[in-house]
C-alpha cells in the first residue's frame, strides 16, 4: 500500500514550516484519489486555523508551536476499517518525509487536537503571547522526495528520537488494524450469512416448485382420469345406444319384410300383379346396365323395356332357382344394389331408386331362396 508523495506543493509548505517563515501549518489530503496525496491547505494562524480546515476523511498535518513539530494522523470516525488500515502505512510514509517532528498525534475528532493536548505532548508550558510567531534566525533544513534518510533538524529539548514512532501512535494504530481485522471478519461472517441465507432460500424455492409440480402432475392425472372414464362410459353408451338402434332397424326390417311377405302371399294366391315399377339391371350375358320395368307375377320376375310394352324381354323363374338375395353396394359401389344367385345360370345385379324400393322387391324376391 505505498503512496504518492510527489506533489511540489508539499516540499514548500514543509521548507516554509521549518525554515521560519510564517506559514506554521500544512494539512495533507488525497483529494478523493486512492494514493496520491498532496497539499489540501495551510497558514499562519496556529492550531486553532488548522483545526478549522479539518474534514470528515483521512488528512495527516505538519504544526510548528514554539520552534517545536508536531505530526499528526487525522482518521475521522466515519472512514471505514479498510482505509483506516491504510492510513497506518501511509502515516509512516508521511512521518518519513516530515523528519523535523518531535511528536506524532493521532486524531479523530477536533477536540482531540486542544492545544493544550498538543503542547503537553510537546513538553511545553503555558503558551505565550508569541507562541505562533515565527523564529528569528532560519533553519538550513532541507526538503528533498529524493533524499528521505536526511537527518532532520532535532533541538536538545527534544527527549524523542525522531525515528520513533510514539506508544500513543502504535497503540493507536494495533487499535486500527484490530478494527480492520474485526470489520473484515464481520464482513466475511456476513457474507457467509448471506450466502448461507440464500441457499437456502433457493433450496425453499427448489423445494415448492417440486411440490407444486407434484401437486399439478397429480392433479392432470386425476382430471385425465376422469376425463378418460367420461369417454369410456359415452363410448359404452353411444356402443349400447348404436347396439339397441341396430336390433330396432333389424326388428323393424323383419316386420316389414313378414308384412312384406304376408301380401306377396296373399297376391300371389289371388293371382295378381305381386310387384312393379323400375328397375336398373345387369346380368344375362348383357355386362352395361339396364333400366327396365319389371312385373313379379306369381313366381316369376318379367322385365319389360318400358311399362307399355306387353310383351317381356325377358323373365326369370324364382321358385327353387334362387339360392341367395344380399347387399351388392360393396361389389358395385352403388347405393341401393343387390344381387340375386341362381342355381342354374349366372347372378343377377340390381340397383333400385330409392331404398323403399329396394327392400320390397329384396322380400319379394327372398321368399323364394332355396
Amino acid at each position: 500500500m505505498s503512496c504518492d508523495l510527489s506533489d511540489p506543493a508539499i516540499g514548500e509548505a514543509y521548507e516554509e514550516i521549518v525554515n521560519g517563515q510564517e506559514t506554521n501549518w500544512l494539512i495533507l489530503g488525497y483529494h478523493e484519489s486512492r494514493d496520491k496525496i498532496s497539499l489540501y491547505s495551510k497558514g499562519t494562524g496556529g492550531l486553532d486555523e488548522l483545526r478549522g480546515n479539518l474534514k470528515d476523511e483521512v488528512l495527516y498535518g505538519f504544526l510548528r508551536i514554539e520552534n517545536r513539530y508536531v505530526l499528526f494522523t487525522y482518521v475521522s470516525e466515519a472512514v471505514s476499517g479498510v482505509r483506516r488500515a491504510r492510513a497506518l502505512v501511509h502515516g509512516r510514509a508521511v512521518g518519513a518525509l516530515f523528519k523535523a517532528h518531535q511528536v506524532t498525534i493521532n486524531a479523530s475528532t477536533p477536540t482531540d487536537l486542544t492545544e493544550a493536548n498538543v503542547r503537553n505532548r510537546l513538553k511545553l508550558g503555558e503558551p505565550s503571547e508569541r507562541s505562533n510567531t515565527p523564529p528569528g534566525p532560519k533553519r538550513n533544513q532541507s526538503f528533498n522526495n529524493s533524499s528521505p534518510n536526511l537527518s532532520p533538524v532535532q533541538t536538545p529539548a527534544s527527549p524523542m528520537s525522531p525515528q520513533k514512532i510514539d506508544a500513543d501512535y502504535e497503540d493507536a494504530a494495533a487499535k486500527q488494524e484490530a478494527e480492520r481485522r474485526a470489520a473484515e471478519e464481520a464482513e466475511r461472517q456476513a457474507r457467509e450469512k448471506g450466502e448461507r441465507d440464500q441457499r437456502r432460500v433457493a433450496e425453499q424455492v427448489a423445494r415448492e416448485a417440486a411440490q407444486r409440480r407434484a401437486l399439478e402432475e397429480a392433479e392432470k392425472k386425476r382430471l385425465d382420469a376422469i376425463e378418460q372414464e367420461r369417454k369410456e362410459k359415452a363410448a359404452a353408451e353411444a356402443k349400447a345406444k348404436a347396439e339397441i338402434d341396430r336390433k330396432a332397424r333389424e326388428a323393424a326390417e323383419r316386420k316389414r319384410n313378414e308384412e312384406l311377405r304376408t301380401k306377396f302371399a296373399e297376391l300371389e294366391k289371388s293371382g295378381k300383379v305381386l310387384l312393379s315399377g323400375f328397375i336398373t339391371v345387369q346380368g344375362g350375358g348383357v355386362y352395361f346396365w339396364k333400366r327396365r320395368f319389371f312385373e313379379l307375377r306369381g313366381k316369376t320376375l318379367y322385365l319389360f323395356r318400358d311399362e307399355t310394352d306387353k310383351l317381356p324381354i325377358s323373365k326369370l323363374e324364382l321358385d327353387g332357382q334362387v339360392t341367395g338375395v344380399t347387399d351388392a353396394q360393396s361389389e358395385v359401389l352403388i347405393l341401393n344394389s343387390f344381387k340375386v344367385d341362381f342355381r342354374s345360370t349366372e347372378p343377377y345385379y340390381f340397383f333400385s331408386d330409392d331404398k323403399k324400393d329396394k327392400e320390397s322387391i329384396v322380400a319379394a324376391i327372398g321368399r323364394y331362396v332355396k
